[in-house]
């Protein structure tokens, strides 16, 4: 923050003007900065040097001579900042846009050198994950990933073993035609089955395709279809889940299609959330009793059970009776993460969604990151990683949510003033990109062992307008080395030698090639093109009638330093000497603009939610964040 003050200064009286003998006034106008005030378990501090000691490595040498010099950083530690951003000075950097390719291309001469931000590389890769899980949810909706037929059809089977009067036919029905199947009903069912498809048109947050799903209208048939069945019951109104237990029971074949399914989607995104209509089939045990067996959040059935997250279990249980309005959920959530309260690593029977959301961790707790003695982050760069944080997994959420609930030796030339400096050629986050390649092994081994190789290398990811040009297995397989080479990169960037685990038989040269082909296409690259605003409901208040969304509201430049805090060292090429350290007139500073998301959280009024063309329209509208936010919340 800024503000610019004005204050009249009264020269001394001593001082005789013109030999006049009189005083003299003038004004001087000053800017003051501050930085806003945070609550103290908010507040982050600078890394201390003193607590960095990285090893010295002599294997460890990078790929990049300076000069005539090899370079070993092993021992070096780099300090990276986040200079505040001037209003005044800087205000270019304050402007939003609507993707990266567009902040790249705004850029800001003589501010610093643009460097691929860890926004930037998982922002193209939404893209793919936006694509491949639009492909998948549809390949299994229709019934083409083998395991299962279509489950329109699973459902219609359900329904056909009713009998007459069974309380789940009006619900059976109603979710059948929102898939287009029609069925014959009673009169009285008629009307149950409308009473039921109004209370779900009328509840957005449940019923509105958001995200990809307004690309085509299979892809909204497919989350009307899910979503109308991912709805609760409880012990007081199980009279229809019971009727469909009774005829999954009846039908071993039908029953192990219906898990197929459920089991599919507990995995591609998450484990369920509450209990599958399965779970009852027995009839004798409430469902207090199952939780442990089932390992589910809610004792409730749902006949396509959602998807449980971590953000959503810690909201429920902290927030059973609404959000106070003074309460931010994305702020509650990075402090319980930070306090060790929410613990992001998956478990055995986790899905895609958390190892995605783990790869996000050290954003956080940089101190679990294999850098940590590596790099020397002062406060505000830590706040960086937090906004960081809070972009990425309102993105990754997004993709889940409708099934997420919310040389010869020449002269040596001396080292010149100021040439030795950090060599970014991305945003230093080895551990959040290891994590992310694993993210894409766990995604890869599961669809692979699902659907096969064959049916993956015939589907091809969606996007706006059509599909993906290479095949999902294809592309899967280079985002996957993508990554990890993004991880051998930023790890030669700062110094330090890759840890990979015994079984990960990863072609380093490979995934290198691959990384550095990928950052030099940088401008060319369509997905970075993409409009990246989005948003995602978090927590609906029935009883309020409000519902609260994260968002990104547009893509800005922000300002990173970066500078050894303690010095690498260097010998002359080509020779086995000793290394010796560099001289302090030598150290220099490289100053980065990197492409970050802007997040915001909004509350709405009513049960609503907003497709990406409902808020895009409003940040060209208004702009700015604060004026974006005012105008959706109605205030």
């Amino acid at each position: 923050m800024s503000r610019t003050v004005k204050r009249a200064c009264l020269l001394a009286a001593s001082v005789l003007l013109l030999g006049c003998g009189q005083s003299d006034t003038y004004t001087v106008e000053l800017t003051e900065y501050s930085t806003p005030s945070k609550a103290a378990d908010d507040v982050l501090a600078d890394d201390r040097l003193d607590d960095k000691e990285p090893p010295f490595d002599e294997t460890v040498i990078d790929s990049r001579p300076v000069g005539d010099w090899e370079l070993n950083a092993s021992a070096a530690v780099v300090r990276l900042d986040c200079p505040a951003i001037k209003p005044d000075v800087d205000a270019e950097l304050l402007t939003l846009h609507r993707s990266y390719a567009e902040a790249m291309r705004a850029g800001t001469a003589g501010k610093g050198d643009l460097l691929p931000s860890a926004n930037l590389l998982d922002g193209a890769a939404k893209q793919f994950d936006d694509g491949l899980y639009a492909a998948v949810d549809l390949a299994c909706y229709r019934g083409e990933l083998g395991f299962a037929p279509a489950v329109p059809d699973v459902i219609r089977a359900v329904f056909d073993k009713q009998p007459a009067q069974s309380p789940a036919r009006p619900m059976l029905a109603a979710a059948l035609e929102l898939a287009g199947r029609k069925t014959r009903l009673t009169p009285d069912e008629e009307t149950a089955k409308q009473t039921l498809l109004q209370a779900f048109a009328a509840d957005e947050t449940c019923s509105k395709p958001i995200g990809f799903y307004d690309w085509t209208p299979e892809l909204s048939q497919v989350w009307r279809f899910y979503r109308f069945l991912q709805t609760e019951y409880g012990e007081r109104n199980l009279a229809p889940c019971r009727a469909v237990a009774a005829a999954l029971a009846s039908d071993p074949e039908l029953l192990a299609r219906y898990r197929a399914v459920n089991g599919f989607y507990g995995r591609l995104t998450n484990p369920l959330a509450c209990f599958p209509a399965d779970a009852i089939i027995d009839g004798t045990a409430d469902l207090g009793a199952l939780v442990k067996r089932y390992g589910v959040r809610r004792t409730t059935v749902a006949i396509l059970p959602p998807s449980s997250s971590r953000e959503t279990e810690l909201f429920n249980r902290l927030f059973p009776l609404g959000v106070p309005a003074s309460t931010e959920l994305m702020s509650t959530l990075v402090r319980r993460i930070r306090a060790g309260e929410v613990d992001l690593k998956p478990g055995d029977k986790d899905g895609w969604y958390q190892y995605q959301v783990y790869a996000l961790e050290t954003l956080l707790l940089p101190t679990r990151g294999q850098e940590r003695d590596k790099l020397l982050l002062t406060a505000s760069y830590k706040n960086r990683l937090v906004e960081a944080f809070k972009a990425l997994v309102t993105k990754r959420r997004e993709t889940h949510s409708r099934q997420c609930k919310s040389a010869d030796k020449a002269c040596e030339r001396p080292l010149a003033d100021g040439e030795v400096r950090p060599r970014l050629r991305i945003e230093p986050c080895p551990t959040f990109y290891l994590r992310t390649a694993r993210a894409y092994a766990f995604l890869q081994n599961f669809l692979l062992a699902t659907a096969g190789k064959e049916r993956l290398a015939a589907l091809h990811g969606l996007k706006q307008g059509g599909t993906r040009e290479a095949s999902l297995a294809d592309e899967l397989e280079t985002i996957r080395l993508r990554f990890y080479g993004f991880y051998l990169i930023s790890c030669e960037d700062i110094g330090m030698k890759p840890q990979l685990l015994a079984d990960e038989a990863i072609d380093q040269k490979a995934a290198q090639t691959a990384a550095l082909s990928w950052l030099a296409d940088l401008k060319e690259n369509p997905d970075l093109a993409c409009d990246t605003r989005v948003s995602v409901p978090i927590f609906v208040d029935q009883m309020a009638r409000k519902t609260r969304l994260w968002a990104t509201l547009g893509v800005r430049l922000a300002r990173l330093d970066a500078s050894y805090a303690r010095p690498p060292k260097v010998r002359p090429k080509g020779q086995a000497g000793p290394w010796k350290e560099v001289e302090s007139y030598q150290f220099g500073e490289s100053a980065y603009l990197i492409p970050v998301d802007e997040f915001a959280e909004i509350e709405l009024s009513g049960l609503r939610s907003l497709t990406r063309q409902e808020l895009r329209a409003a940040c060209d509208r208004y702009k700015t964040k604060e004026e974006i936010v005012k105008a959706l919340s109605g205030r």
